[in-house]
């Protein structure tokens, strides 16, 4: 612990420090205070845990001392200790939040238990600050990420998972149709869907709700109910909600473990949104029909068309394949996501022989970023994708000047991953299938900026809004924007805002 001991009579303090240094007890320093002037000095410059202090000083006495604390160091704890043994002083000392009230001569078994009390306290005090701002955290972190730490994963999103021990559950991820939501819808929502039966969590990155419900009757998910839950919301905040809902899961102690699974689930049933708009909750299908929406000999034709630079023939071939994606039931969404595979590891053949690199050995390393989880849930809508894919066949043209640009989902890519390792090379061969110097000057060209101080810049922004937003510690604020290492994120902070994380925050 870190104590002040104030007492305007020298040897009267001197004894109580050396009482105090002699408790068992671990103490960081015990320092000394002639008045409560220097006492408040002391907590400005360095801080404290407990303030031991006589309630007779000159200039400023122990109990105005005490209140000066309760307004300006809420933090930190008072003990006064007195030779007045008077019940109007002890009245407003508690009403100051004095932790004891110690009567001359102070015995050495009451003073070592009152500081043990005060150091108990404080104890568990951290530990809740410490757990709520593990939640706070989280909310500024990636779900599925959080997921992949069963530690961390644990500690953030213990309360979400509560539900999951008692009763069998469902998951949901919830997501606006349309519009960005602000921090008062934000909170309505939050508030809407908060109950008994309901356990819910925001997560920025994604902009998504993730739900934690108790079933119906034992296994049926609560649809009555929850549909009220999506009219209140569009009555109150005027937001159109979209629904992906797990299949039911059995009770279990590991809510984490399990919810990992469930979350899945809940992606794979809101992706269907592409295929069917107009619905608002979808739920998740364990066994599906996959049809096969793109031939083998489409594949050929495709790659033929992307070798000759045929743009329009090719964009056609993809055309006709989201064509038949309209007004069918049977279509699923992995159906299309198969489709959507086939398409881009054809563009990625084409892109690897330009390269020069057609060989066994490539076809063992080459990979896709395209993924069925993070991608196709950052699309709204089937015209939203399709624009996308154009785009692709569009830039594997050799006239860089033909080009259609995708920056625009690259831009959109970096909001929801600005917290991951991301490199321009990486992005060009394996999402966007182009030379990478063509993608950094393309990107320049969009933005005015190269990537890496976009990126830089982007983390910076993020980082300021947290600092502004939330009580998080610097290095949780580093952790959340994509760094690990603290002191170089104060260091890139520092020499984008000219000042350090905690000075911007002060400020």
């Amino acid at each position: 612990m870190r104590i002040i001991v104030a007492d305007d009579e020298f040897f009267a303090r001197k004894a109580l420090v050396k009482r105090i240094e002699e408790l068992t007890i671990e103490i960081e320093f015990c320092k000394e205070a002639e008045n409560g002037r220097e006492v408040l000095e002391l907590l400005e410059e360095e801080g404290a845990d407990l303030v031991v202090t006589d309630i007779r000083m000159p200039d400023m006495d122990g109990l105005e001392v005490a209140r000066q604390l309760w307004e300006k160091f809420p933090e930190t704890s008072v003990i006064i200790e007195s030779g007045y043994a008077d019940f109007d002083y002890a009245a407003t000392a508690i009403r100051y939040g004095v932790k004891d009230y110690l009567t001359k001569p102070v015995k050495k078994e009451e003073l070592e238990k009152a500081i043990k009390r005060v150091g108990e306290e404080q104890k568990k005090l951290r530990q809740k600050i410490e757990k709520q701002l593990a939640i706070q955290r989280g909310e500024f972190m990636d779900f599925s990420h959080i997921l992949e730490n069963e530690v961390t994963a644990e500690e953030i999103l213990g309360n979400l998972f509560q539900k999951t021990a008692a009763d069998s559950w469902y998951l949901a991820t919830v997501q606006s149709r349309k519009q960005q939501l602000n921090k008062e819808k934000i909170q309505n929502i939050l508030e809407i869907f908060r109950g008994e039966d309901i356990r819910v969590g925001y997560f920025c990155p994604k902009q998504e709700f993730i739900l934690v419900l108790k079933a119906d009757g034992g296994k049926e998910f609560p649809e009555i109910f929850f549909r009220k839950k999506l009219v209140s919301c569009w009555n109150k905040t005027g937001v159109e909600l979209q629904v992906g809902i797990s299949q039911c899961h059995e009770k279990t102690e590991n809510g984490v473990k399990e919810g990992a699974g469930a979350y899945r689930e809940a992606v794979y049933a809101i992706n269907q949104r592409l295929l069917q708009p107009e619905q608002q909750i979808y739920r998740y299908e364990a066994e599906v029909n996959v049809v096969q929406l793109f031939s083998q000999a489409e594949e050929i034709e495709l790659e033929r068309c992307l070798t000759e630079n045929r743009t329009e023939d090719a964009i056609n071939m993809a055309r006709k394949l989201f064509q038949q994606c309209e007004n069918r039931e049977e279509i699923s969404i992995y159906s299309l996501f198969t489709s959507l595979i086939q398409i881009m590891n054809v563009i990625n053949k084409v892109y690897t022989i330009r390269k020069g690199q057609e060989s066994e050995e490539t076809d063992k390393s080459s990979y896709l970023l395209f993924n069925f989880k993070t991608d196709l849930y950052a699309f709204h809508s089937m015209e939203e994708l399709q624009r996308y894919i154009f785009d692709l066949i569009s830039d594997m043209s050799e006239e860089e000047g033909q080009k259609a640009s995708i920056i625009e989902d690259l831009l959109k890519y970096l909001e929801w991953n600005y917290q991951h390792d991301i490199t321009v090379n990486e992005l060009a061969a394996h999402k966007y299938f182009v030379n990478p110097s063509y993608l950094s000057r393309l990107f320049k060209a969009e933005t005015g900026k190269t990537f890496s101080k976009y990126l830089t810049e982007l983390r910076m922004q993020k980082a300021a809004e947290l600092l502004k937003e939330s009580g998080l510690k610097i290095s949780d604020v580093a952790l959340c924007v994509g760094y690990n290492d603290v002191s170089y994120f104060i260091q890139t902070f520092k020499k984008y805002y000219l000042m350090t994380p905690e000075q911007y925050r002060n400020q």
